[in-house]
């Protein structure tokens, strides 16, 4: 495996980091999405769905991993002056999340599905417990150049419907824990190009209805300007949360907070809280006061 990025390299210059912040603002202020309108009319189903048992039950992850690099794109800089690519960046945060997910819980299963022009599941990475066998496929990957104005989620949701099978509901939802859950993180880099459902959303709607489906999303954009399309895409995105449940993080060029997002998706999507009740960083005794 190639070599990882120091701790030293991704702790950023203060400075640095007020600088940066300004050039490339995120989307939304403290990472905060926007609640679609279909996951606040759908909030009362979910709630009778989270009745499940707040269990770490074993997770069948599917990582979903943007390789296309857009005209123009940018590095991620970092305090001590070397620059690595969007790609190079993402191979070290799954590197950190895959390893502490299977400390937590050795029964963790994972499968990997790459998005060049159309997405791909990976042939032999089916889902596995090694860890090992999704980094060394990752690092055998490269980015690829594309100029799509537009990406079909519909046929992305239709691999993972074909290739996944779901726990079947118990009769009573509250006592009963799942054998295992699958969640999908989906890790889109374009900020050019648009999601959308060409096809239809049949796949994805049948996904969502489980509750023992979870889809999250990580959004890694260029900075938003009027030559962008982020903050349409991020919009997009959010409403990609039709139950409330599911967490959508984004992020600029910023490899400290991209580290930090992947801490926070190791939490298990069955004893999390919703994003708007999840805090991530500790009150001062003034503050609680």
């Amino acid at each position: 495996m190639a070599s990882t990025v120091d701790k030293k390299e991704i702790k950023e210059d203060s400075h640095k980091s007020e600088i940066s912040d300004k050039k490339e603002t995120c989307v939304y202020n403290k990472n905060e999405k926007k609640t679609s309108p279909k996951a606040v009319n759908g909030l009362e189903k979910a709630n009778l769905e989270r009745r499940v048992p707040r269990v770490n039950c074993k997770e069948r992850i599917v990582f979903i991993v943007d390789l296309c690099k857009e005209e123009n794109s940018t590095l991620f800089h970092l305090s001590e002056g070397s620059s690595y690519t969007y790609l190079y960046i993402i191979k070290r945060v799954l590197a950190l999340f895959l390893f502490n997910k299977k400390a937590i819980n050795p029964l963790h299963t994972f499968s990997l599905v790459i998005l060049q022009e159309t997405p791909v599941w990976v042939r032999y990475v089916d889902f596995t417990s090694n860890p090992k066998d999704i980094l060394n496929k990752l690092e055998s990957l490269e980015e690829m150049s594309s100029s799509s104005s537009s990406f079909d989620l519909s046929e992305l949701f239709g691999l993972i419907k074909s290739r996944i099978t779901l726990p079947s509901e118990s009769s009573d939802l509250t006592v009963t824990p799942p054998p295992y859950i699958i969640r999908a993180i989906f890790i889109y880099g374009r900020s050019l190009c648009v999601p959308q459902f060409l096809n239809g959303k049949e796949s994805y709607s049948e996904l969502m209805t489980s509750p023992y489906f979870f889809l999250d999303i990580l959004y890694v954009h260029e900075p938003p300007d009027d030559s962008t399309k982020c903050e349409g895409i991020f919009d997009l995105l959010c409403d990609l949360d039709s139950t409330g449940w599911n967490y959508i993080l984004e992020v600029g060029r910023n490899a400290t907070k991209l580290h930090n997002l992947g801490s926070i998706l190791l939490a298990h999507p069955l004893q999390r809280p919703s994003q708007k009740d999840a805090h991530h960083t500790l009150a001062t005794k003034e503050a609680a006061s």
